[in-house]
C-alpha cells in the first residue's frame, strides 16, 4: 500500500532545483519499510515475466487515467499501429480476451519468451510465438504494447487483459482476411 504525502511548503531561500523537484513530484511512503529497495523485483517474479506484465498493466492504467490526446483531427490510429498490433486486434475481435504467457520450463530459450495469447473463440486460443522466429514473437509483444498504450486494451488480473470498448470497435472494423497471413504465425493451443 502506498501513502501519498503533500510536498512541504518551501521557504524563499531554498534553491530553485529543490523547489521545482518538490513541487512537481508526488512524494510516496511505502508501507513495507523493512525492504531496502521497495521497487525491487524478486527472482521468482522475474521467472513469470512480472516486470513486463506490470509494465503493460501500467500502460493500460495510464491510458485510462490520461488518454492520449493526439491533438489532430486527422489522426488515424490504424496507421499508428503496427501490422502485428492490428493482427492481434483481428484475432481477438470475437472474444476480446488476451493474456500474456510464457513457458519457463522449455529447453529452447525462444520458447521461454513472453508471448501474446488470444482467445479467438470460446475454445480456440492462438499463441503468437515460434521458437524459429524470436524476432517476430517480440514484434507481436511490441504490438500488444501499442494496444495497451493507445487504450485499446485494459488490464484485469495478473496476466489477463481484454480489449476495451474502443478496442472492440476498432477490431470489429478490421477485415480478418487482410491478416490471414499474419495469423498463420500463431499456433493453436489448449488452455
Amino acid at each position: 500500500m502506498v501513502f501519498r504525502l503533500k510536498p512541504p511548503k518551501l521557504r524563499k531561500n531554498q534553491s530553485d532545483r529543490c523547489s521545482n523537484y518538490l513541487a512537481n513530484e508526488n512524494l510516496m511512503l511505502f508501507r513495507n519499510l523493512n525492504n531496502p529497495n521497495p521497487s525491487a523485483t524478486s527472482w521468482e517474479d522475474l521467472g513469470f515475466g512480472a516486470p513486463t506484465i506490470i509494465g503493460f498493466a501500467e500502460l493500460c492504467r495510464q491510458s485510462i487515467t490520461s488518454p492520449l490526446n493526439h491533438g489532430n483531427a486527422e489522426f488515424d490510429l490504424s496507421r499508428e499501429l503496427s501490422w502485428e498490433a492490428k493482427t492481434i486486434l483481428a484475432a481477438s475481435a470475437n472474444r476480446g480476451t488476451i493474456d500474456i504467457r510464457a513457458n519457463k520450463d522449455s529447453f529452447n530459450s525462444a520458447e521461454r519468451f513472453l508471448a501474446v495469447c488470444v482467445e479467438s473463440d470460446l475454445e480456440k486460443r492462438l499463441l503468437f510465438l515460434q521458437k524459429e522466429n524470436p524476432e517476430q514473437t517480440v514484434k507481436f509483444l511490441e504490438g500488444f504494447r501499442q494496444l495497451c498504450q493507445h487504450g485499446l486494451v485494459i488490464h484485469h488480473l495478473q496476466r489477463d487483459f481484454s480489449l476495451s470498448a474502443s478496442g472492440f470497435q476498432l477490431a470489429q472494423s478490421l477485415n480478418p482476411d487482410d491478416y490471414a497471413s499474419s495469423l498463420k504465425f500463431a499456433s493453436e493451443i489448449d488452455h
